[in-house]
């Protein structure tokens, strides 16, 4: 399988279909051709590609309704897929923990 290949069914298994430019941008980020075939020599560094370019990719995460268009992604599913590539490659998690505002007035 070639490493663009693999890149886009990992995608596609949350329901997102990826460009042409964003295949380019991970595999130039990873140092890899698309064309390369996968293999354990650089899995590595196609996962921390992916990793990297998950945070981009959930600015995209909005429903647009206005057309009729609305995407279905999986957003959790992702943001848990990243969870993972980040602690099994000891990368910072972009996303993290993010603090929640809570308004009084809704416990009153």
């Amino acid at each position: 399988m070639k490493a663009r290949d693999y890149i886009k069914q990992k995608f596609q298994t949350f329901g997102i279909s990826l460009s042409e430019a964003d295949l380019l941008d991970m595999c130039l980020n990873s140092k890899i051709s698309g064309e390369d075939e996968m293999n354990e020599d650089n899995r590595m560094r196609v996962s921390v590609a992916i990793a990297k370019f998950i945070p981009s990719l959930l600015l995209r995460a909005t429903s647009i309704s206005e057309s009729g268009f609305s995407m279905s992604w999986n957003i959790q599913g992702i943001k848990d897929y990243y969870t993972v590539l980040c602690r099994e490659y000891d990368l910072p998690n972009a996303l993290g923990n993010r603090i929640k505002v809570l308004d009084i007035a809704d416990y009153l």
